[in-house]
Parts: C-alpha cells; sequence; structure tokens
C-alpha cells in the first residue's frame, strides 16, 4: 500500500505542470542506498547524475527524441530501463537484493517489468546450463528449443494484451533470441572445456545460428542478453584460435587469451559503443593481470591502435602505472596500509615472519565479502604457515570500509585498506582489483599477482609458496 501511494505521488509530481508533460520523467526510491546519487545513461553517455533526497527519493525530468533503452545505475549494481517520450515511469530497488526487488510503476511498467523478469530467468539459465552441459550434445538443442518457443510464445501473448510498440516488440524477441543464442555458447564452453570428448558428437549445424548475428545491432547494443552472449561468442572464438590442447587457451585472463580477443574486438565491431566497450573491458583485465613489464608494454601498444578520447587514455595510462607496482617479483614491504583505527602501517610489520596470501575486497559488494569469508576461513584453517590480510580498496571512503566492518566479526590483524596516491578519477579503477588474490613470500616478493580467491590453481600455488 505505501508503494502504491509513492507512485501515485511520485506520478503527480512528474505531471503537475503543463510545462513539463512533454518531458520524460523518472522517479523512485532506493532502500538501503550505496550512495546519494543515482545515475542515468545511454549508451555510456552520461544523461544526469540525480541526487537522493533525504527520504532517498529520486525525480528526474529529460527531454527525449525517441523511445529508446537507458541504462539506470546505483553503483556497483544496474539495469536497463525502456523509456518513451513523455513517460511518467518510477521504480523501486532494495539494494540488498537489487535485481530480484527491482519493479516499475507508471507509464511503460509493463515493458520494463517484461525485461527484468527477462533477466531474472536468463540468471536461472546459468544454473540450467550447469545441469545440462551433462546430457548430451543432441538433448540440449531439444531442451534449449523448448526453451526459446516457450519464452517467445509467451511474449506474444503478453504482446496481444498490451499492444507494444513494433520497437518494444523487436527489443523483447532479439532479448530472448540473444539469450538462446548465450545458451548455445556457453553450453559449448563447457562441453570444450570440461568435456572435450562430447564435442565430437555436436550436430554439424549446432553453430548455424551464429550466421544470423549482427555484430554490431546498435538498437540492442546496451540489451544484457545480447552484450552477455557477445562476451561469450568472442570468448570461445578465442579458444577456437587457440591450441585446444593447450589447457592455457581455457584461461580467460591469460595475456595472450586476452589479446586475441582485443584484436577480435578491432576486426568485429563497427559500432563504437560496442566497439568501446568490449575493448575498455579486455584491456582493463589485460593491464590488472600483466605480470611482467613486456605484457604491459604490449598493452600500451595495443591501446594505441584505438582512437581513444584523450581522457580515457589518459586514465589507462594511469591504470598501468597503478599495475606495474603491483607485478611478479615486485616488494612490497613498504607497502603502506590503513589500519581499522586509522593508523598506517607498514607490510613488513604485518606479516609475523610467515609468507602472505593478500586478499582484496569492496564495502559496495559486500555481499561478496560474506561469502569470501567461508572460504578464506577453510583456507585459514588447511595453511596455518601463512598469514592472510584482508585488503579493502575503498580508499576514498574509509567510514563506509569501517562501517562494514561492523557487520562481522572481524580480525584487527586482518583487515586493513589500501592507502594510495592515485587521481581521484581512477577510484572506479579499483573495482578491477575487486575479490583478487596476491601471494607473497617471506621476503615480500610478489609470486603470484593474477589469482582469485575461487581459482581452481589458488591451492596449488599456495603449495608453491610454502614450498619454493
Amino acid at each position: 500500500m505505501k508503494y502504491i501511494c509513492f507512485i501515485i505521488v511520485l506520478i503527480c509530481l512528474g505531471c503537475s505542470q503543463d510545462q513539463v508533460r512533454e518531458k520524460t520523467f523518472l522517479g523512485g526510491r532506493i532502500v538501503n542506498p550505496n550512495s546519494n546519487y543515482v545515475i542515468l545513461e545511454h549508451k555510456d553517455q552520461l544523461i544526469d547524475t540525480i541526487t537522493l533526497d533525504k527520504n532517498n527519493n529520486f525525480r528526474y525530468e529529460f527531454d527525449q527524441e525517441e523511445e529508446s533503452i537507458y541504462t539506470f545505475v546505483h553503483y556497483p549494481e544496474s539495469q536497463t530501463v525502456y523509456l518513451q517520450p513523455g513517460d511518467s515511469s518510477v521504480l523501486r530497488v532494495n539494494t540488498l537484493e537489487f535485481d530480484e526487488s527491482l519493479s516499475f510503476g507508471g507509464s511503460s511498467s509493463k515493458e520494463n517489468n517484461f525485461l527484468i523478469d527477462m533477466f531474472l530467468l536468463n540468471e536461472k539459465d546459468n544454473d540450467l546450463i550447469l545441469s545440462y552441459y551433462k546430457i548430451s550434445p543432441q538433448r540440449f538443442v531439444k531442451k534449449t528449443d523448448s526453451i526459446l518457443k516457450l519464452r517467445m510464445s509467451e511474449f506474444e501473448k503478453l504482446n496481444t494484451e498490451s499492444n507494444f510498440t513494433p520497437f518494444f516488440q523487436n527489443i523483447a524477441k532479439k532479448t530472448i533470441q540473444y539469450e538462446y543464442f548465450d545458451m548455445k555458447e556457453r553450453y559449448a564452453f563447457l562441453m570444450k572445456k570440461y568435456v572435450p570428448s562430447k564435442f565430437n558428437d555436436f550436430p554439424e549445424d549446432y553453430f548455424d545460428y551464429r550466421k544470423e548475428v549482427n555484430f554490431n545491432d546498435s538498437i540492442v547494443a546496451s540489451n544484457f542478453s545480447y552484450m552477455r552472449f557477445l562476451d561469450n561468442y568472442l570468448r570461445n572464438k578465442s579458444i577456437e584460435l587457440c591450441e585446444s590442447e593447450n589447457r592455457d587457451c581455457f584461461d580467460l585472463n591469460n595475456h595472450q587469451n586476452l589479446k586475441r580477443r582485443l584484436n577480435m574486438v578491432l576486426e568485429l565491431f563497427d559500432d563504437e559503443y560496442l566497439k568501446l566497450n568490449f575493448f575498455n573491458r579486455f584491456i582493463r583485465r589485460e593491464i590488472v593481470f600483466s605480470q611482467t613489464e613486456k605484457q604491459l608494454k604490449e598493452t600500451l601498444e595495443i591501446i594505441s591502435k584505438f582512437d581513444l578520447k584523450a581522457l580515457e587514455e589518459e586514465e589507462l595510462h594511469q591504470l598501468t602505472a597503478i599495475q606495474s607496482k603491483y607485478l611478479k617479483g615486485r616488494n612490497l614491504k613498504n607497502l603502506s596500509l590503513r589500519t581499522p583505527s586509522k593508523d598506517t602501517i607498514q607490510l613488513k610489520n604485518i606479516s609475523e615472519s610467515k609468507p602472505i596470501m593478500l586478499y582484496t575486497w569492496s564495502a559496495l559488494s559486500f555481499e561478496s565479502k560474506k561469502n569470501n569469508l567461508n572460504k578464506i576461513n577453510e583456507l585459514k584453517e588447511k595453511y596455518p604457515e601463512v598469514k592472510f590480510i584482508s585488503v579493502n580498496l575503498d580508499f576514498q571512503n574509509p567510514g563506509l570500509w569501517q562501517n562494514a566492518l561492523k557487520s562481522f566479526n572481524y580480525s584487527e590483524n586482518s583487515e586493513f585498506q589500501v592507502i594510495s596516491d592515485a587521481p581521484s578519477n581512477t577510484y572506479g579503477f579499483f573495482r578491477n582489483y575487486l575479490n583478487r588474490v596476491y601471494l607473497i613470500n617471506k621476503d615480500f616478493k610478489i609470486k603470484n599477482n593474477s589469482l582469485s580467491l575461487f581459482d581452481p590453481k589458488l591451492e596449488t600455488q599456495i603449495l608453491s609458496l610454502l614450498n619454493p
């Protein structure tokens, strides 16, 4: 009932004055906000930053020439929003369950709630794929064909009841279609990686759907199912270009793997949004997973091939400078960290003469931190000879970190925050370092800088650290 009243009030606010009736209105409420603002984007271009009021509500009006898909962002989460000129749309979301709690009212609510439902169904498909990869390729094709037909049928029924515009009908059908393509890409990846013998049983026409793909479809350029399909397609093509018997082909953070995908981005995409989106995604991963000066130099050469804005190129060079301090073999004994009591301490004063496993996190991904604690506790029990250190990356917001620490029982001598002199506009870069693991020997030299907490090679590398 409170939400219904809230919608009515916001719609009235959005439509109360004649001079704004031709404008598009978007408003809503953020429950448990992570910050005091939300962002509206269109194809990665900032429309505006909108401040929350004291009740965590927001309202925004803007001129819109034609119906389109926008992106609503409340860091670190985002979701697509469909808007028509003159819409009065409202949304409500609880950050503790962002996707599951997001719901729309007002204009275009049926369209937006359909997109949300599709997103949640697509997320569930992740679990389906993990079970389907155990079945034969022929059975998998039948199951996915059945899912495609069912979702198309349900959409046609909804369309008959709602009379969607041709533009939205196109968006909706492509959302369903590209999710179907993506399921086939993900299944193929799992077969190649874990059951390569089954790959020989694939029907000859299994990949024929790739002939239907428009790799420069600007209409759905920011659509979640389209973007995920493209990501998984590039992943599979990179592996196909690699020697199949080489297991490093399946290491998605491998320097050569990322280079292959970057070259495909140059060759495949003419659409500037798609080209820059995937370029930025892969080039940042290539930078932060670089292990040597040579790899960083090769990455800088790739950057020079792209026609980038001066600011974007400057930011990438700043990120490269940050990574150069954390390459394999670098000595971190003088690395300064902040303690929960706001003191400064150096790594050499924390180690207790043990090799170190340092892992990173952010309070803006707090659920990941809680999930990671179980893994850390398991590793601590198995490897008491190792000093485990947790490093928070929210260096520009110490209060956010300290408030997060209060939410769980933490050890004063294992929780720290990074201290950085990085320019303020590099804050977002540290998202690239989330949930990373660094193995450091007793001499404070980095032995491995390219691991994640759930990397299957992690424990092997810990044993190598203990037995050099």
